[in-house]
């Protein structure tokens, strides 16, 4: 079962992938006895770490470093979960010694990168971006939150207009310019193409300021802040390692710890060097703020976070995010739950898109302790989504859950549910306002026009068929 690596970490692989469904390494999971096949095999790596942050599906199993457990192997057994276990323990002290190593050489690129910007070019850069992200806007907007197309437009033409004609925010155009170029190449797309870290920032900018509008605490000068932070909030991956931004797969957990350095590149590029300690940069480093910041999940430039690059900023920047913390909190706890919502339901190299359904069980799950955000906002957004995407009169296909869980008395066999399928469609005929309060729907004969019956359908039942586009 268990596979050596011939690799410079020496990582021992385990493809519990490849045992059947019936299959176990255990002889009683519960009091977490193996069988004898497996009992030489998985006895010795107990206290050993997780070599890689191990996902099931694009739910975080355990992160990696993570000691291995009885507990844990049972989930990765049940699951069929494969990952990888460092033959040796890695040390915080090792892993920090990496992780600065690495930040100092991004740091000393991000000088280079800097530096080589020439007075003459500024003017370039400047149209290049501003002609892209234009075309960007029109092309990418969201299709289903029309209903504030206008007003959101345009506070997004205002951040493209700002960054790219302000000269304190040359090094965030310079740094988007960057980001438009790799993944033109990176995934070989057209020159007016957009790619997934432009089209993420654009996203992410719809959705926070459609939450944001919808909001009490978000005036019109707020919303222009707030546009500015979400279009430049990620333009610090310009400086990550290309081998690390698109990997084809999950991260390692240095690399992990490599990516969240974009919140201190976002900081340093759109501040201009750590010259400029105005508001808006700030905040675009403090994006993956959770409401607990004792998680590792919650990271940023501030001090008080689980992981924080606070050490990395200059005296005065350290002294200016003090003096305006109490402000930022509102935008920060606004962009995680956006961030995170545009993340989970977007397609990425490594991951397939999530429904909407999925995506809201994902994070509602997580935020059962209200640890990761801030819930009054999250509800508002879910709030959002079910008016949005469920109207009154929305015509829907019948799936097989539907049919699992609302025909079990017509005993349909496979040919029927599917005559019944393409025969029969549901409308949404009382819509909800909150997740948990089911729709009223009929079930109808689309050829003959007749109703079939009538159902009441959890919102998350139809969501679960729902994509952001």
């Amino acid at each position: 079962m268990a596979d050596n690596t011939n690799d410079s970490n020496q990582l021992l692989y385990f493809p519990l992938g490849r045992l059947g469904s019936h299959e176990s390494i255990f002889k009683d999971a519960e009091n977490g006895v193996f069988t004898e096949k497996y009992r030489p095999i998985f006895t010795p790596i107990l206290g050993k770490q997780l070599a890689l942050n191990t996902y099931y599906k694009n739910d975080l199993i355990a992160a990696a470093n993570t000691p291995i457990t009885i507990g844990l192997l049972r989930v990765f057994d049940e699951l069929k979960i494969n990952f990888k276990v460092n033959s040796r323990d890695v040390t915080d002290d090792e892993k920090n010694i990496a992780l600065d190593a690495t930040i100092s050489e991004i740091i000393k690129s991000k000088t280079e990168f800097l530096d080589s910007i020439k007075k003459e070019d500024v003017p370039i850069i400047q149209q290049s971006v501003h002609t892209f992200l234009s075309n960007a806007l029109t092309q990418n907007n969201i299709e289903a939150f029309q209903s504030h197309y206008q007003q959101v437009k345009g506070y997004l033409e205002f951040a493209n207009s700002v960054i790219t004609s302000d000269k304190k925010y040359i090094g965030t155009a310079a740094a988007l310019k960057r980001l438009i170029e790799n993944e033109q190449h990176q995934f070989q797309l057209r020159k007016d193409q957009i790619g997934e870290t432009i089209e993420h920032s654009l996203k992410t900018a719809w959705i926070s300021l459609v939450l944001a509008v919808e909001l009490d605490d978000f005036d019109e000068s707020d919303c222009k802040k707030l546009s500015i932070i979400c279009m430049a909030h990620d333009c610090g991956k310009a400086l990550i390692p290309k081998d690390i931004i698109y990997k084809n797969g999950r991260l390692s957990q240095l690399e992990s710890d490599i990516m969240k350095s974009h919140v201190l590149l976002s900081y340093i590029l759109s501040s201009n060097n750590q010259k400029n300690l105005e508001f808006e940069p700030f905040v675009m480093a403090m994006h993956h703020i959770k409401e607990n910041k004792d998680i590792p999940q919650s990271y940023s430039i501030s001090h008080d976070t689980k992981f924080s690059f606070f050490d990395y900023l200059i005296p005065e920047a350290q002294n200016r995010i003090r003096d305006i913390y109490d402000a930022t909190v509102k935008y920060y706890r606004l962009m995680n739950i956006t961030d995170t919502f545009e993340a989970i339901t977007a397609e990425r190299v490594y991951k397939k898109a999530s429904s909407i359904g999925k995506t809201i069980d994902i994070m509602t799950n997580d935020n059962k302790n209200g640890d990761f955000f801030y819930p009054p906002y999250l509800d508002k957004l879910i709030q959002f989504v079910v008016k949005t995407f469920l109207p009154k009169n929305m015509i829907f296909r019948i799936s097989d859950e539907m049919l699992d869980t609302y025909y079990q008395k017509d005993k349909f066999i496979v040919n029927e549910k599917e005559a019944y399928q393409k025969s029969h469609r549901g409308v949404i005929i009382n819509p909800s306002s909150h997740i948990e309060e089911p729709l009223e729907c009929v079930i109808f004969n689309h050829k003959t026009k007749q109703t079939e019956r009538k159902l009441t359908i959890p919102p998350r039942i139809l969501l679960n068929h729902k994509y952001i586009t």
